[in-house]
């Protein structure tokens, strides 16, 4: 994974400005992410309309229709963000993890969680950090989560690292009405 940039190497596409197959992209993604604004993430994306509609509706289904439960769903973005080292994500979302996880957010010690929560975030860890994901916890989480909920984990994962990979090369600024949110130190 490269280290995130610490500049922003493409500018964000101006909503006003842009041909109108992005601009119905940028009215959908306000609509379904209810922000009242629209994430830079998806702003410099919209440089590619293509791309932006693909990556957006991946992210659609992984908010916000998959068989996981919200506060899952916002420990595992938090998870790959801090593995690989995603800020942009990491200060969007760590807000959302439930008040007395958020200490230990991003930590081995959130893996102590019962089911589902510290299983699928050690599946979470090791498969963004690009380990062996032991058949044993694939199983379980099978067991757990059933076919769909496995899936979803899988497909959620596997955006946030896509996430990850945009973010770092582009250099993606965080909003400055995003608070500030530490991330923590890798391997603790």
């Amino acid at each position: 994974m490269t280290s995130y940039r610490e500049r922003q190497v493409v500018a964000p596409a101006i909503m006003e400005d842009a041909a109108p197959a992005a601009r119905a992209i940028f009215d959908h993604i306000l609509t379904t992410r209810k922000l009242g604004f629209l994430p830079n993430m998806f702003a410099v994306m919209g440089r590619s309309p293509g791309a932006l509609e693909a990556v957006a509706a991946v992210g659609e289904h992984a908010r916000f229709h998959s068989a996981l439960d919200e506060d899952l769903r916002e420990m595992v973005i938090c998870e790959v963000s801090a593995i690989l080292g995603n800020k942009y994500e990491w200060r969007h979302h760590i807000h959302k993890v439930p008040e007395r996880l958020r200490p230990i957010a991003g930590s081995a010690a959130i893996e102590d969680e019962p089911a589902p929560t510290g299983p699928a975030l050690r599946f979470a860890r090791l498969l963004a950090a690009g380990e062996t994901v032991p058949d044993t916890l694939v199983d379980s989480l099978k067991e757990i989560l059933g076919d769909e909920g496995l899936i979803d984990l899988t497909v959620m994962v596997g955006y946030y690292q896509l996430l990850a990979t945009f973010c770092a090369t582009i250099g993606v600024e965080v909003e400055e009405t995003v608070p500030e949110a530490a991330m923590p130190l890798k391997g603790t």
